[in-house]
């Protein structure tokens, strides 16, 4: 993004960070999060009661475009193509950014904030909040390069509130599509040609991203002598390289339990082959005449009348071949019981394995869903204490302004306070 910010504001930020020659490393948290999206509050067209105006001049601007003008940059070719190919005029796009303003799948942009620490530890004026707000504006720098599928239009460092930190609106693009415009607006497919995959409900491919995000703003901090406490509450986040090693594993462990199903396959059927062989040898077993039913006529020198030397060679090989068969029945049988032990002890095994994989993968989705309510929770307090904080400063001005008579009623609102609350707000 091209920096068009506040010289002023630039100038003052470095003369402050220079000056501390010794930097002490502050323990502070990564907070990354959805923005509601008023581009109006960001570049000040108007101002809220948190807002201290003798500071506005040190917030810097990166990037300030007209939303409408960077759709027609965008997608205006990859729109027309699309028209060309429509023979009828109600199935043509006449503007796309309308198009998406008026539709329900995707939002026109996105916006992002960004923080380091809170106003105890990195507020606004402090030199800790001045280390930030660089660490920061490194960050929105590195934005654009880092996501080529966000296009960024407006970014801007906020230096007149409580704690330094970025809004980051941008439009998602995906290209090369299939469905609709070649070029089209689509977070999911603008981050999956980022590398990002969902890997479930509670891990989208937006989570996924904001966890790389937040880290990325991590290491940047670490780089500026900041200690991380945590990421976004103290929960383990998935960067990139984590988030597809896990993927990997998943893959890993799926083809593992096919491989083990495939074995079973394998032998079944060498055991049916062998129950088959057996059978074959049993039936040969039971229709062989047994030798001692052969009771040959003796004649009164003993020998045998009737028998010629050949049969008595071939009663020999008859012999030797059912003892050989007995042998090799024998064997097949032995074969056989081993194979149906192995094949029992194979199957316990993938049975174990497939439950313990089932526990585990179950585990981890747990415990993503977890992280996922947490956070969402932890983004719900944060507004609200940012809320509360706008009513209390709204308390504040009107009991300055309102004539005696009505202050009262001022101090009837503060009662409607929790004190719980309160003590939250000045924590915070």
């Amino acid at each position: 993004m091209g920096d068009v910010g506040n010289v002023a504001a630039k100038m003052s930020l470095t003369f402050r960070i220079g000056r501390r020659k010794e930097v002490i490393s502050v323990g502070v948290t990564i907070s990354g999060m959805m923005g509601r999206g008023s581009i109006s509050h960001n570049n000040r067209l108007f101002f809220a009661a948190s807002i201290d105006k003798s500071r506005t001049r040190l917030n810097v601007t990166f990037c300030q475009e007209d939303l409408k003008q960077v759709y027609h940059q965008v997608f205006d070719e990859a729109l027309s193509a699309y028209n060309a190919k429509k023979k009828k005029t109600r199935d043509k796009i006449p503007d796309y950014y309308e198009h998406i303003r008026q539709g329900q799948q995707e939002k026109l942009f996105h916006e992002v904030i960004f923080q380091i620490g809170n106003k105890n530890d990195c507020g606004c004026g402090s030199l800790d909040g001045d280390r930030a707000a660089a660490v920061l504006k490194e960050f929105a720098e590195s934005f654009q390069e880092r996501n080529p599928h966000l296009r960024v239009f407006n970014a801007v460092l906020h230096m007149d509130e409580a704690t330094p930190h970025i809004h980051i609106d941008f439009v998602p693009v995906a290209t090369e599509q299939t469905r609709g415009l070649k070029t089209r607006v689509s977070m999911k497919q603008a981050l999956k040609q980022q590398g990002f995959t969902s890997l479930g409900l509670n891990m989208t491919e937006w989570r996924a991203w904001m966890e790389r995000e937040k880290q990325t703003l991590a290491e940047l901090a670490q780089a500026h002598k900041f200690e991380i406490v945590s990421l976004g509450g103290g929960r383990k986040h998935m960067d990139l390289p984590e988030y597809r090693a896990a993927v990997k594993r998943l893959e890993a462990a799926q083809e593992q339990a096919a491989a083990a199903e495939q074995e079973i396959a394998a032998l079944e059927k060498q055991k049916r082959a062998l129950q088959g062989a057996v059978r074959a040898l049993d039936a040969v077993e039971k229709a062989r005449v047994r030798l001692d039913t052969i009771q040959p006529e003796r004649s009164l020198t003993g020998a045998v009348k009737g028998v010629t030397v050949e049969q008595v060679e071939q009663l020999k090989g008859a012999a030797l071949r059912c003892i050989q068969a007995e042998q090799r029945v024998e064997e097949l049988t032995e074969e056989n019981k081993r194979l149906q032990s192995k094949i029992l002890s194979v199957g316990k095994q993938i049975d174990d394995t497939k439950s313990q994989q089932k526990i585990k993968q179950e585990n981890q989705l747990l415990q993503i869903e977890k992280e996922y309510y947490q956070e969402l929770l932890d983004e719900e307090r944060s507004f609200s204490a940012q809320l509360l904080e706008g009513v209390i400063s709204a308390l504040d001005f009107l009991e300055e302004h309102l004539p005696e008579p009505l202050r009262p009623l001022v101090e009837k609102a503060r009662q409607h306070i929790p004190i719980s609350d309160l003590q939250t707000v000045n924590l915070g």
